[in-house]
């Protein structure tokens, strides 16, 4: 489905923490997979002049899911809209995947578990196994808690700050049996990512990467990563990568 731009009713806004809401939208007529992703304005002016991307985190019966955290002047704009209310969305974009029935497992760091939320959603409707670790920064940051218990086969929470025991999404995958699972998806900050990338774990691994989506049709090139020598736009390419085939130091670098 090529990229067009249109409007979408909000039919419904929650909080989920402190910071991360969800809108429902009425979209009709898309068909979206796994790490696709929508241009957003964020307001009526030019200041912020680029709309902000969103990964999709669930579609059914014309329903579109999204999870934005509020982290700056455009998805602080996007959250004082309320249900009645329309947004300006462009989409969708990015190559999406369509996952083959193996043993998955998933890993979700912070807003990375929104793209893997419609990913587990995904897995469930074809009745593909798999189990998930969710990692955030302070316990009580997980969202989606109820909802991921429900469709997964096993739900690993884990979280750095707070009582109990603290870790990282990396830390628990440590205590993991690999050897039951055939393959394994990835979403969350690029320092996470990086390090699954130095664990060498022996499984296909794939990565859905976030990077700097200015115009999110390929042509800003601001979000050029560099994939087995060669440099790809995440918007256009990916977004979902081979991780062994990323070079996180020259992006970094570059």
């Amino acid at each position: 489905m090529k990229p067009g731009q249109f409007e979408a009713l909000i039919i419904a806004k929650n909080r989920l923490n402190s910071d991360t809401f969800s809108l429902e939208l009425k979209a009709p007529g898309l068909n979206l997979r796994p790490g696709q992703f929508f241009q957003i304005r964020s307001g009526d002016t030019y200041d912020p002049y680029l709309n902000r991307p969103v990964s999709a985190a669930g579609y059914q019966r014309s329903r579109l899911l999204l999870i934005i955290r509020k982290v700056g002047k455009g998805t602080s704009l996007i959250l004082k809209k309320n249900a009645g209310d329309r947004l300006l969305m462009l989409g969708p974009m990015g190559r999406g995947i369509s996952p083959a029935k193996k043993r998955t497992l998933l890993i979700a760091g912070g807003i990375g578990v929104a793209p893997l939320y419609f990913l587990a959603q995904n897995l469930y409707a074809r009745q593909i196994p798999f189990s998930m670790i969710y990692g955030v920064k302070n316990n009580g940051d997980h969202i989606l808690k109820t909802k991921l218990k429900r469709i997964s086969s096993d739900l690993v929470l884990a979280y750095e700050y707070g009582r109990g025991r603290k870790m990282t999404a990396l830390d628990a995958l440590k205590d993991i049996e690999l050897r039951q699972y055939d393959v394994v998806y990835a979403c969350g900050p690029e320092a996470m990512l990086s390090g699954l990338q130095k664990m060498k774990i022996n499984l296909p691994t794939y990565v859905f990467c976030e990077g700097f989506l200015g115009c999110g049709c390929g042509i800003c090139l601001g979000c050029a990563i560099k994939i087995n020598g060669i440099y790809k736009r995440i918007c256009t390419d990916g977004p979902v990568f081979n991780l062994r085939e990323i070079d996180f130091n020259v992006r970094s670098d570059g």
